[in-house]
């Protein structure tokens, strides 16, 4: 029997450009799930709110605690709006949060945009923290994406996301396995903004530059691209290790941006071939599938061992908040959605902790 559930996913990420919300119906017949995105939208961050986030990781406890429910708010009236305008009427909502810290060897992983006030706010039960529980059993808290993937895009075994970090995975029948390769868009924003911009559209700034062989070496020779899998990253990670190399290279800024391209085709190609992947159709999501120079590095660099391509507009866009509600109506079923395979957890777990009146939303 068929079973349909209309949620609302949540992401916000790294890149900092602004929060993603989508409705997502599911739909289950048998062990079998099906997927559309029935409304989507992305709602900019304005310059003070992406000056918060950028500045989050230093701020005194008293600041992070009031940005949290700031952002909350800012979340949960945002959902209000979306689903008054599209005239919805969602189970609950399924919210990444935005994440300040993770450093998992620390069991630490934060993750802001307060889920008590997201209820409150939109009237909607929230399920929220998704990262933490698998940390505490000794995983990686990330990449989440691929418990979604398996169970949504049957149609693909490899995958690529390219926010604000990029991560990589590859399922076969009773395997997952992935990890984050690099920092894509917040580098690429981070130099952006040195112009003025928000982001490269479509690579078009870094198209003109050149290479500069140092720092794509330098870039490369950093610890963690000598680690194997499970491995994470997080936004210390980008500013303690990679921003000073962008910043003090005295690197014109069109010639870093196409070489920090270059860097995360490299790292992406490299991490396929660590997973065991070859010659494989891979699906590419997250804005940076958007640029051209960037996508067209990926295919230079897989040198026909691995296609990458990316479906359609929405997805695109949106597949991390539609993994998001996913992971949540998973939650919701008591089902597992971490897949420990990915993380290097001691098991799978069902992540999630719930807030509001779940009763009321299943009356």
């Amino acid at each position: 029997m068929e079973k349909e559930f209309l949620v609302i996913g949540l992401m916000s990420g790294t890149s900092l450009d602004g929060l993603d919300v989508a409705a997502c119906r599911f739909r289950r017949e048998k062990d079998k799930w099906g997927y559309s995105i029935e409304a989507a939208e992305s709602i900019a961050y304005d310059d003070e709110m992406q000056q918060k986030l950028k500045g989050s990781v230093t701020l005194s406890g008293l600041d992070l605690s009031l940005l949290d429910v700031e952002l909350g708010k800012f979340f949960g009236t945002s959902v209000h709006a979306f689903c008054r305008k599209h005239d919805l009427k969602p189970l609950f909502v399924g919210s990444h949060g935005h994440t300040v810290f993770h450093q998992p060897e620390k069991l630490l992983t934060l993750q802001i945009g307060n889920p008590e006030a997201i209820s409150h706010f939109s009237q909607l039960p929230v399920i929220a923290n998704f990262r933490l529980q698998d940390v505490l059993n000794g995983g990686q808290g990330a990449p989440l994406v691929p418990y979604g993937e398996h169970h949504l895009f049957p149609a693909y075994n490899a995958f690529l996301n390219l926010g604000g970090i990029a991560n990589v995975a590859l399922h076969s029948q009773n395997t997952m396995k992935g990890f984050d390769t690099c920092a894509c868009n917040m580098g690429l924003n981070h130099l952006a903004r040195k112009l003025g911009m928000s982001f490269d559209k479509n690579g078009e700034v870094a198209k003109t530059g050149s290479m500069n062989d140092s720092l794509f070496r330098s870039l490369n020779k950093l610890d963690y691209f000598q680690q194997k899998g499970p491995k994470s990253l997080g936004y210390e990670w980008f500013e303690r290790e990679v921003a000073p190399l962008l910043d003090n290279s005295n690197t014109p800024v069109k010639d870093a941006l196409h070489t920090f391209t270059h860097h995360i085709a490299f790292q992406v190609n490299s991490g396929m071939d660590g997973l065991g992947s070859s010659t494989e159709k891979v699906m590419v999501t997250g804005g940076g599938a958007l640029n051209g120079f960037l996508t067209d590095a990926l295919n230079r660099y897989g040198k026909g061992r691995f296609t990458y391509e990316a479906p359609d507009r929405k997805t695109v866009e949106f597949k991390e908040a539609l993994v998001f509600a996913f992971l949540a109506l998973q939650r919701f079923l008591g089902q597992p959605n971490v897949s420990s395979q990915v993380t290097g957890s001691k098991k799978d777990v069902s992540a999630g902790s719930l807030h509001g009146n779940f009763k009321a939303s299943i009356q």
